[in-house]
Parts: C-alpha cells; structure tokens; sequence
C-alpha cells in the first residue's frame, strides 16, 4: 500500500506537470507568438499560474488527507526524512545551477546586442521572470522524482 507522503508527493508531481504545461504554454504565446511583450503580461502570468498552482495544491491534500485520516498525521521516520532530504539535495543543485546559468545569460545578453533571428534567440532574450520560474519548476519537478524515486525503489 502506497503510504500517504508517498501519495502526496504523486500529488504534488501531477499538479507541477499539469501547471507547467499551462505555463509552458502560455510562454510559447507570450514569447513566440506576441514576441513584445510587456512587464504586466509577464507579471499576470507568473500570478495566474502562482494562485492555480497553490488552490490545487491545497485542495487536493485536504481531499487525500481527509480520504487518509490516521496516515496524515503518523510523524516522519528516519527512513522518509532521509529520503526527503535527499531529494531536497537534489532539488537544490538544480536550483543553484539553473539560477546561475540564467544570471550568465542575462549578463551575456546585456553586453551583447543582437536582433531576434529566430525562436532560439528569442528564448534567450526571455524576462528573467519567466527563466526563474521555469528553474523553480524544474528543481520541485526533480525534488518530487527524486523522493519518489526513493520510495518505490525501497517498496
């Protein structure tokens, strides 16, 4: 039987898959599709996917734990702590490096001045906003594998 942090991870990585689409998709509009954009639709977005991400993420462990009364409360073992500070670990580099390498790109951009050529360019001409939510993303995405990883090659 598949415990409840395990089934609350699989929760969390469904809603950042399913957000992230969305995202993904409204970048591609944004950045392709209506290339000048603006501070405020940039910031709109990044509000809009914040508030769906955080009322999906709510709503949906209310439900498990009121489904899994007696497991949401049983306290961590050395075992989930290990694996969740494992993946923490995992979730940080990928964090720390993507920040990094969007901080050179930024600083690349800006003394460098070239026209956008095609998508490619474009995406490297992104707002930092947007680059820094997707590496937020992508480290939670690796951070939830990671533990989930670890559960199921235990069980």
């Amino acid at each position: 039987m598949i415990s409840f942090r395990e089934k609350s991870l699989w929760v969390s990585l469904l809603v950042s898959a399913v957000i992230a689409s969305i995202f993904g998709d409204s970048v591609y509009t944004l950045m392709f599709l209506q290339p000048n954009t603006s501070l405020d639709d940039t910031t709109a977005l990044i509000m809009r996917i914040t508030i769906a991400f955080i009322i999906l993420e709510v709503a949906l462990h209310i439900a498990l734990a009121m489904n899994q009364q007696e497991d949401a409360n049983i306290p961590e073992d050395e075992r989930e702590r290990y694996h969740r500070l494992t993946a923490n670990n995992a979730g940080y580099w990928v964090l720390s490096a993507g920040i990094v390498s969007c901080v050179i790109q930024q600083m690349i951009n800006n003394h460098i001045d070239f026209d956008v050529q095609n998508s490619y360019s474009n995406y490297a001409l992104a707002p930092i906003e947007l680059k820094l939510v997707l590496i937020f993303w992508l480290s939670e995405v690796t951070r939830f594998g990671t533990e989930i990883y670890y559960f199921r090659k235990e069980s």
